[in-house]
């Protein structure tokens, strides 16, 4: 398919394009076959300039030329993910029917491409309300691109609170972290605290940092579910240091640890 007048030598995918809802979507259910299939929509649309005019047909043909037989499961995978991608929005599904394909996000990116462009002719098939002006849509995909995905704005706002308000780690207490018995979102971080701070009052810390280091060890290979990670840890610490204090027997810290875990 050659290039028409209207058509873009090259257009912007946003670099957190997986974090939409509706690539999220068409993912889910298509896999890369299906967002191969839009980013081919997506070409073949901009190679022509802001619509195609084709049907489903013609379309998913256009698709398999372009990703091939082998790749593709069923003779009507292509035209059922055709319609899935009206289905939601990445295409408008009433000019679909009309064998037009197009959408406001594509129209939007068609603008953005071809901001320097005068004089364009949008009337045809246009979806864009009629007060938005080029250059407001582009400060608002601008925006868009800008905006951060769900998942990194939480991640940062609990990194921000952890700096801000979350007890600060005794070093045995990031040896959990390190270890993954425990995360560092960990409301008993504290409680770790505490009960490391109690315990070096008593044991010599090379034996504490041997125990932990064990415990968590014994944590991960372990098949037993552990539904209260601080009690679990709080008592086989506690009760196995006892026991070594009292012991002076030949019996290893490994076979202690076991004798008392297994009882």
């Amino acid at each position: 398919m050659s290039k028409s007048s209207l058509g873009l030598d090259f257009f912007n995918l946003d670099v957190n394009i997986f974090s939409d809802a509706k690539i999220i979507k068409l993912m889910h259910r298509y896999g890369p076959l299906g967002f191969m299939s839009y980013l081919l929509v997506l070409t073949n649309v901009f190679m022509n300039g802001y619509y195609l005019e084709a049907s489903t047909t013609d379309l998913s043909y256009i698709l398999l030329n372009g990703i091939g037989g082998k790749y593709i499961n069923g003779k009507n995978k292509l035209q059922e993910i055709i319609l899935y991608l009206a289905y939601i929005d990445l295409i408008d599904k009433d000019l679909l029917n009309q064998n037009i394909i197009t959408s406001k996000g594509i129209q939007k990116r068609f603008l953005v491409a071809t901001r320097s462009r005068k004089n364009q002719d949008l009337s045809k098939y246009w979806l864009i309300d009629e007060p938005e002006t080029p250059n407001e849509i582009i400060e608002e995909v601008k925006k868009d691109q800008q905006k951060k995905p769900k998942k990194q704005k939480i991640q940062e706002r609990r990194i921000k609170d952890i700096n801000e308000h979350a007890p600060k780690k005794h070093y045995l207490t990031s040896c959990l972290i390190e270890y993954r018995y425990i995360n560092e979102y960990s409301l008993d971080i504290y409680k770790y605290n505490e009960l490391f701070e109690d315990l070096l009052h008593s044991y010599d810390g090379d034996l504490l940092y041997r125990a932990v280091r064990y415990l968590c060890n014994y944590a991960s290979r372990s098949n037993t579910k552990i539904d209260d990670r601080y009690k679990f840890f709080e008592t086989s610490i506690t009760n196995n240091l006892e026991i070594l204090t009292k012991q002076h027997s030949n019996t290893s810290l490994e076979d202690l640890f076991k004798s008392l875990l297994n009882s």
